[in-house]
């Protein structure tokens, strides 16, 4: 049971470390300038796209990719949202 528990708090560390970033990542975009605002999704797009030729050559757990693939949704709305400011 304890193992059980030291996952789930780990779990919950991410998490909120997730979050964390996706709040610091919009403060970015916010200070940037609309120039730059526009080159973000493009330039995340090709760094995403080298993360996941990275993780299809390494060993690791398919959920990995699960949680790039939610992460790179959530960045992505994120900068939609913020390109329209």
């Amino acid at each position: 049971m304890k193992d059980l528990q030291e996952a789930t708090v780990k779990i919950c560390e991410l998490k909120g470390e997730n979050l964390a970033l996706l709040a610091l990542l919009a403060c970015l975009v916010k200070a940037s300038s609309p120039y730059e605002r526009k080159a973000f999704p493009d330039a995340f797009e090709r760094e995403l796209e080298s993360a996941r030729i990275e993780w299809l050559n390494s060993d690791v757990s398919e959920y990995v990719s699960v949680g790039l693939e939610n992460m790179a949704t959530a960045v992505h709305s994120l900068l939609a949202s913020q390109s329209r400011v």
